[in-house]
């Protein structure tokens, strides 16, 4: 079944509801943290799956960053399609957002497990090792 889902950058009034998606999958991420990984100070940008009523069904939280064996890689650590209905349409919805904007890099790294804390994302040492997500070679053109 088809659904008519928008795909873009996080709108300041859906915060708390994406935070809330975050929370029915990670309920010890910290408000604090997701409040200073969305308030847009820091490198990560977040993009949204919302239906048609406004809800937020998905997001993704990814930055650009340079990795020692990958060069730049568009390192996605949050990665979340939740909904009753249409998982798979949301998914394909935001990995194909995130193909796009991936496409100065060689490498998509879409985390394999839920980071614990902002600190986690933002830890160089974790960064750089090669062990923790799924690997995506990124088409070229």
């Amino acid at each position: 079944m088809h659904r008519d889902y928008l795909v873009g950058e996080l709108q300041r009034e859906s915060r708390l509801a994406a935070y809330a998606l975050v929370r029915g999958i990670a309920p010890t991420f910290a408000e604090a943290d997701w409040h200073a990984l969305s308030d847009g100070s820091r490198p990560w940008r977040i993009i949204s799956v919302r239906d048609v009523a406004g809800r937020v069904r998905g997001l993704a939280v990814y930055s650009l960053r340079m990795h020692p064996r990958a060069g730049l890689l568009l390192d996605v650590p949050i990665f979340i399609a939740l909904s009753a209905v249409g998982n798979q349409e949301i998914a394909r919805s935001l990995f194909a957002c995130l193909i796009e904007e991936a496409s100065p890099c060689h490498f998509l790294r879409v985390w394999n497990e839920f980071p614990h804390n902002l600190k986690q994302m933002e830890d160089t040492r974790f960064f750089r090792q090669w062990d923790h997500g799924l690997i995506f070679r990124v088409p070229p053109g």
